[in-house]
């Protein structure tokens, strides 16, 4: 994802007021079945008597190079079937323009934000969503990529990596 779409959505979002949802996705690299054949070696304490066996992984496995790209073409799939489509500038941002509304999906690997011009859209994709995935609905955004956002009673979305620079700052000893 790009911080720039980050950047336009979330400023479209305070200037028409939309509201804005954040939605996590339970165990996200067990959703899917493995399309390659992965196999590793076995490990300690299954050993069978021949050391040269391995082991075939079945299902997507945190950590797997294929995991990340298996899940997002299961979302992006799911997603087009609710008649989103990716935009040619961010792949990781789907759009889906309606007469009544348009909402706008942003995924990061398991973070999903979604916002629309209709809260009972927005609503309505979560419950989609919900039904074909383990999730976690956060309800406003709150911290994404690093970023505090608070949502003010005005409308406004407050920005703040306070909490990031702090963890930087506590990794190097430079508090």
């Amino acid at each position: 994802m790009k911080s720039s779409t980050i950047r336009v959505v979330l400023s479209h979002v305070v200037s028409s007021t939309w509201p804005i949802h954040q939605i996590d996705v339970n165990n996200v690299f067990r959703n899917d079945d493995l399309q390659e054949d992965v196999y590793i070696k076995q490990p300690p304490g299954f050993e069978s008597s021949s050391p040269y066996l391995v082991c075939k992984y079945q299902k997507d496995l945190y950590g797997l190079k294929q995991a990340l790209r298996s899940w997002f073409q299961k979302l992006s799939s799911t997603l087009h079937t609710f008649r989103f489509h990716s935009t040619k500038s961010d792949t990781s941002l789907f759009v889906q323009f309606m007469p009544s509304c348009t909402i706008f999906v942003l995924i990061y690997v398991d973070v999903i934000i979604i916002t629309g011009s209709s809260r009972h859209e927005v609503n309505n994709l979560i419950s989609k969503l919900s039904l074909c995935f383990a999730l976690k609905d956060l309800d406003p955004l709150h911290y994404f990529l690093g970023i505090k956002v608070n949502c003010l009673k005005s409308g406004d979305l407050l920005r703040s990596q306070t909490k990031y620079i702090n963890d930087l700052l506590r990794c190097m000893n430079m508090l």
